[in-house]
Protein backbone atom coordinates (compact mmCIF):
# COMPACT_ATOMS: atom_id res chain seq x y z
CA UNK A 1 0.00 0.00 0.00
CA UNK A 2 2.70 2.42 0.59
CA UNK A 3 4.34 1.46 -2.60
CA UNK A 4 0.79 2.69 -4.34
CA UNK A 5 0.55 5.84 -2.42
CA UNK A 6 4.22 7.02 -3.53
CA UNK A 7 3.41 5.59 -7.18
CA UNK A 8 0.31 7.91 -6.96
CA UNK A 9 2.04 10.75 -5.35
CA UNK A 10 4.82 10.83 -8.33
CA UNK A 11 2.14 10.39 -10.81
CA UNK A 12 0.12 13.20 -9.69
CA UNK A 13 3.31 15.39 -9.61
CA UNK A 14 4.27 14.65 -13.37
CA UNK A 15 0.56 15.68 -14.11
CA UNK A 16 0.48 18.48 -12.62
CA UNK A 17 3.89 19.76 -14.28
CA UNK A 18 2.33 18.50 -17.83
CA UNK A 19 -0.72 21.44 -16.73
CA UNK A 20 2.08 24.19 -15.74
CA UNK A 21 3.85 23.52 -18.94
CA UNK A 22 0.64 23.46 -21.09
CA UNK A 23 -0.54 26.46 -18.99
CA UNK A 24 2.30 28.20 -19.59
CA UNK A 25 2.57 27.81 -23.60
CA UNK A 26 -1.04 28.76 -23.50
CA UNK A 27 -0.96 31.61 -22.24
CA UNK A 28 2.43 32.83 -24.49
CA UNK A 29 0.60 32.09 -27.52
CA UNK A 30 -2.78 33.95 -26.41
CA UNK A 31 -0.25 37.18 -26.08
CA UNK A 32 -0.38 36.86 -30.11
CA UNK A 33 -4.11 36.29 -30.49
CA UNK A 34 -6.22 39.50 -31.18
CA UNK A 35 -8.48 40.96 -29.24
CA UNK A 36 -10.44 42.34 -31.99
CA UNK A 37 -11.48 40.25 -34.86
CA UNK A 38 -14.73 41.61 -36.52
CA UNK A 39 -14.77 42.65 -39.98
CA UNK A 40 -15.29 45.96 -41.54
CA UNK A 41 -18.18 45.38 -43.60
CA UNK A 42 -18.49 47.64 -46.98
CA UNK A 43 -21.82 49.36 -45.75
CA UNK A 44 -19.88 50.13 -42.49
CA UNK A 45 -17.88 53.80 -41.47
CA UNK A 46 -14.21 53.27 -41.88
CA UNK A 47 -13.13 55.64 -39.50
CA UNK A 48 -9.64 58.01 -39.93
CA UNK A 49 -8.15 55.85 -37.18
CA UNK A 50 -8.95 52.55 -38.79
CA UNK A 51 -7.57 53.82 -42.04
CA UNK A 52 -4.04 54.95 -40.57
CA UNK A 53 -3.85 51.35 -39.10
CA UNK A 54 -4.59 50.20 -42.33
CA UNK A 55 -1.89 52.39 -44.07
CA UNK A 56 0.48 51.68 -41.66
CA UNK A 57 0.43 47.59 -42.28
CA UNK A 58 0.59 48.36 -46.16
CA UNK A 59 4.03 50.83 -45.28
CA UNK A 60 5.48 47.72 -43.71
CA UNK A 61 5.85 46.19 -46.93
CA UNK A 62 8.24 47.18 -49.69
CA UNK A 63 5.76 48.38 -52.77
CA UNK A 64 7.10 46.17 -55.08
CA UNK A 65 6.10 42.92 -52.56
CA UNK A 66 2.57 43.78 -51.34
CA UNK A 67 0.87 40.70 -52.55
CA UNK A 68 -2.09 41.00 -55.39
CA UNK A 69 -5.33 41.15 -54.73
CA UNK A 70 -7.79 38.76 -56.44
CA UNK A 71 -10.17 40.20 -58.76
CA UNK A 72 -13.96 40.51 -57.11
CA UNK A 73 -15.07 42.24 -60.13
CA UNK A 74 -16.33 39.77 -62.52
CA UNK A 75 -16.18 40.07 -66.14
CA UNK A 76 -19.25 39.93 -68.36
CA UNK A 77 -19.95 36.53 -68.99
CA UNK A 78 -18.48 34.66 -71.54
CA UNK A 79 -20.36 31.04 -72.08
CA UNK A 80 -19.17 28.92 -75.07
CA UNK A 81 -21.06 28.24 -78.25
CA UNK A 82 -21.34 24.36 -77.20
CA UNK A 83 -22.82 24.50 -73.64
CA UNK A 84 -25.52 22.75 -73.70
CA UNK A 85 -27.14 23.71 -70.18
CA UNK A 86 -30.61 26.13 -70.57
CA UNK A 87 -29.95 29.81 -70.54
CA UNK A 88 -31.85 30.06 -67.06
CA UNK A 89 -29.34 27.87 -65.39
CA UNK A 90 -26.18 29.52 -67.08
CA UNK A 91 -27.66 32.62 -65.41
CA UNK A 92 -28.05 31.45 -61.74
CA UNK A 93 -24.85 29.52 -62.37
CA UNK A 94 -22.67 32.71 -63.13
CA UNK A 95 -24.87 34.95 -60.32
CA UNK A 96 -23.44 32.38 -57.95
CA UNK A 97 -20.30 32.26 -59.25
CA UNK A 98 -19.74 35.76 -59.07
CA UNK A 99 -21.12 36.31 -55.18
CA UNK A 100 -18.51 34.18 -54.25
CA UNK A 101 -16.14 36.79 -56.06
CA UNK A 102 -16.64 38.77 -52.82
CA UNK A 103 -16.15 36.18 -49.53
CA UNK A 104 -13.27 36.92 -47.70
CA UNK A 105 -12.68 33.61 -46.87
CA UNK A 106 -12.32 32.65 -50.37
CA UNK A 107 -10.19 35.66 -51.03
CA UNK A 108 -8.13 34.91 -47.54
CA UNK A 109 -7.05 31.47 -49.47
CA UNK A 110 -5.44 33.50 -52.69
CA UNK A 111 -4.42 36.11 -50.98
CA UNK A 112 -0.66 36.41 -49.39
CA UNK A 113 -0.02 32.69 -49.18
CA UNK A 114 2.88 31.89 -47.49
CA UNK A 115 3.97 35.91 -48.00
CA UNK A 116 6.03 36.23 -44.67
CA UNK A 117 6.30 40.38 -45.41
CA UNK A 118 2.51 40.54 -45.03
CA UNK A 119 2.51 37.98 -41.84
CA UNK A 120 5.26 40.16 -39.94
CA UNK A 121 3.39 43.28 -40.63
CA UNK A 122 -0.15 42.29 -39.89
CA UNK A 123 1.18 40.82 -36.56
CA UNK A 124 3.08 44.19 -35.78
CA UNK A 125 -0.12 46.04 -36.57
CA UNK A 126 -2.05 43.33 -34.71
CA UNK A 127 -4.61 42.55 -37.64
CA UNK A 128 -5.33 39.54 -39.15
CA UNK A 129 -5.49 38.67 -42.84
CA UNK A 130 -9.66 38.78 -42.88
CA UNK A 131 -9.55 41.89 -40.99
CA UNK A 132 -7.43 43.51 -43.88
CA UNK A 133 -8.76 42.16 -46.25
CA UNK A 134 -12.25 43.47 -45.85
CA UNK A 135 -10.93 46.90 -44.97
CA UNK A 136 -9.19 46.50 -48.85
CA UNK A 137 -12.89 45.89 -49.68
CA UNK A 138 -14.46 48.51 -47.81
CA UNK A 139 -12.18 51.10 -48.74
CA UNK A 140 -11.55 49.61 -52.20
CA UNK A 141 -15.19 50.09 -53.14
CA UNK A 142 -15.36 53.45 -51.79
CA UNK A 143 -12.52 54.59 -54.11
CA UNK A 144 -14.76 52.77 -56.80
CA UNK A 145 -17.67 54.46 -55.93
CA UNK A 146 -15.43 57.95 -56.01
CA UNK A 147 -14.97 57.28 -59.42
CA UNK A 148 -18.21 57.03 -61.25
CA UNK A 149 -19.74 59.67 -63.77
CA UNK A 150 -22.68 61.56 -62.12
CA UNK A 151 -24.84 59.97 -65.06
CA UNK A 152 -24.32 56.44 -63.80
CA UNK A 153 -27.35 56.09 -61.72
CA UNK A 154 -26.64 53.00 -59.56
CA UNK A 155 -30.48 52.57 -58.70
CA UNK A 156 -31.43 52.45 -62.32
CA UNK A 157 -28.48 50.43 -62.89
CA UNK A 158 -29.57 47.88 -60.54
CA UNK A 159 -33.19 47.90 -61.46
CA UNK A 160 -33.06 47.91 -65.35
CA UNK A 161 -30.67 44.86 -64.99
CA UNK A 162 -32.44 42.77 -62.72
CA UNK A 163 -35.47 42.74 -65.18
CA UNK A 164 -33.06 41.98 -68.21
CA UNK A 165 -31.68 39.00 -65.91
CA UNK A 166 -35.14 38.06 -65.04
CA UNK A 167 -36.22 37.85 -68.93
CA UNK A 168 -33.15 35.47 -69.39
CA UNK A 169 -34.14 32.91 -66.05
CA UNK A 170 -37.50 32.62 -67.94
CA UNK A 171 -35.64 31.30 -71.16
CA UNK A 172 -35.39 27.45 -71.01
CA UNK A 173 -33.64 26.89 -74.55
CA UNK A 174 -30.56 25.33 -74.47
CA UNK A 175 -27.62 27.74 -75.25
CA UNK A 176 -26.22 25.93 -77.69
CA UNK A 177 -28.95 25.44 -80.04
CA UNK A 178 -28.73 29.15 -80.65
CA UNK A 179 -28.56 30.54 -83.56
CA UNK A 180 -25.45 32.65 -84.27
CA UNK A 181 -27.08 35.69 -83.84
CA UNK A 182 -29.27 35.02 -80.23
CA UNK A 183 -26.30 34.03 -78.72
CA UNK A 184 -24.87 37.66 -79.66
CA UNK A 185 -27.97 38.84 -78.17
CA UNK A 186 -28.07 36.25 -75.25
CA UNK A 187 -24.81 37.19 -74.20
CA UNK A 188 -25.09 40.97 -74.66
CA UNK A 189 -27.91 40.65 -72.13
CA UNK A 190 -26.33 38.66 -69.83
CA UNK A 191 -23.81 41.29 -69.30
CA UNK A 192 -26.51 42.89 -66.79
CA UNK A 193 -25.21 40.36 -64.53
CA UNK A 194 -22.18 41.58 -63.78
CA UNK A 195 -23.47 45.29 -63.97
CA UNK A 196 -25.83 44.37 -61.42
CA UNK A 197 -23.28 42.83 -59.47
CA UNK A 198 -20.73 45.38 -59.35
CA UNK A 199 -23.65 48.11 -58.41
CA UNK A 200 -25.40 46.09 -55.72
CA UNK A 201 -22.01 46.11 -53.92
CA UNK A 202 -21.11 50.26 -54.82
CA UNK A 203 -24.54 51.24 -54.33
CA UNK A 204 -24.08 49.68 -50.40
CA UNK A 205 -20.73 52.39 -49.69
CA UNK A 206 -21.48 55.16 -47.27
CA UNK A 207 -21.02 58.84 -48.06
CA UNK A 208 -18.12 58.59 -45.37
CA UNK A 209 -16.19 56.29 -46.81
CA UNK A 210 -16.07 58.15 -50.25
CA UNK A 211 -15.49 61.39 -47.91
CA UNK A 212 -12.31 59.61 -46.85
CA UNK A 213 -10.78 58.44 -49.61
CA UNK A 214 -11.26 61.70 -51.41
CA UNK A 215 -9.33 63.49 -48.40
CA UNK A 216 -6.91 60.62 -48.44
CA UNK A 217 -6.68 60.04 -52.35
CA UNK A 218 -3.13 60.88 -53.09
CA UNK A 219 -1.67 58.29 -50.52
CA UNK A 220 -4.77 55.54 -51.75
CA UNK A 221 -4.43 55.72 -54.77
CA UNK A 222 -0.91 54.65 -54.65
CA UNK A 223 -1.12 51.24 -52.74
CA UNK A 224 -4.87 50.39 -53.48
CA UNK A 225 -5.55 47.41 -56.10
CA UNK A 226 -5.47 48.13 -60.01
CA UNK A 227 -8.88 46.81 -59.79
CA UNK A 228 -10.10 49.96 -57.34
CA UNK A 229 -8.21 52.60 -59.32
CA UNK A 230 -10.84 52.60 -62.25
CA UNK A 231 -13.84 53.60 -62.98
CA UNK A 232 -15.43 49.82 -62.63
CA UNK A 233 -18.91 50.32 -64.56
CA UNK A 234 -16.80 51.57 -67.76
CA UNK A 235 -15.73 48.62 -69.05
CA UNK A 236 -19.51 47.57 -69.08
CA UNK A 237 -20.39 49.78 -71.08
CA UNK A 238 -23.17 49.86 -74.21
CA UNK A 239 -22.63 53.19 -75.52
CA UNK A 240 -25.50 52.62 -77.57
CA UNK A 241 -27.86 51.68 -74.29
CA UNK A 242 -26.35 54.25 -72.11
CA UNK A 243 -26.56 57.20 -74.63
CA UNK A 244 -29.30 55.87 -77.41
CA UNK A 245 -29.01 56.65 -81.13
CA UNK A 246 -27.60 59.77 -82.24
CA UNK A 247 -31.02 61.19 -83.65
CA UNK A 248 -34.36 59.46 -84.81
CA UNK A 249 -36.61 61.06 -87.23
CA UNK A 250 -40.07 59.39 -87.02
CA UNK A 251 -42.64 59.13 -90.79
CA UNK A 252 -41.69 57.94 -93.96
CA UNK A 253 -40.20 61.49 -95.25
CA UNK A 254 -38.06 61.90 -92.42
CA UNK A 255 -35.16 62.31 -94.63
CA UNK A 256 -36.65 65.24 -95.94
CA UNK A 257 -36.68 67.30 -92.86
CA UNK A 258 -33.20 67.02 -92.36
CA UNK A 259 -31.67 70.70 -93.00
CA UNK A 260 -28.42 71.70 -94.56
CA UNK A 261 -27.04 75.17 -95.20
CA UNK A 262 -23.46 75.75 -96.02
CA UNK A 263 -23.03 78.73 -93.13
CA UNK A 264 -23.94 75.60 -90.82
CA UNK A 265 -21.78 72.59 -92.34
CA UNK A 266 -18.22 71.95 -91.40
CA UNK A 267 -15.97 72.23 -94.45
CA UNK A 268 -12.67 70.52 -94.80
CA UNK A 269 -9.28 72.61 -95.38
CA UNK A 270 -7.43 69.27 -96.14
CA UNK A 271 -5.84 69.29 -99.72
CA UNK A 272 -7.81 66.51 -101.84
CA UNK A 273 -5.83 62.56 -102.27
CA UNK A 274 -3.50 62.69 -104.97
CA UNK A 275 -4.64 60.87 -108.30
CA UNK A 276 -3.83 57.22 -108.54
CA UNK A 277 -2.82 55.75 -111.60
CA UNK A 278 -5.73 53.55 -113.15
CA UNK A 279 -5.24 49.81 -112.89
CA UNK A 280 -4.34 48.55 -116.27
CA UNK A 281 -6.46 44.49 -116.44
CA UNK A 282 -4.83 42.06 -118.75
Amino acid sequence: MAFLRHNTTGLCRIICCLLVVISVNHSGCSEHSLEYTELKQINEKVTEAELKRYLKVIKLMPADKIPSFPTVYAPAPAWSHIRSLPIEDLVNSEQNNISQLWDVQRISDQFGIRNRLLKKALLRREMSKEQFISFTLAIGLAASRHQLRPDQNLEEIITKGNKAIHQLQLDKRPFSSLSLEERHRTLHEAMWIARVNRAEHLIQVPPENINLVKNHWDQLKEVLPPQFLKNPLDELTDTLEERGIPFTLKGEDADQLLEWTSTNAIIGTDAPDPKTAPVKIQ
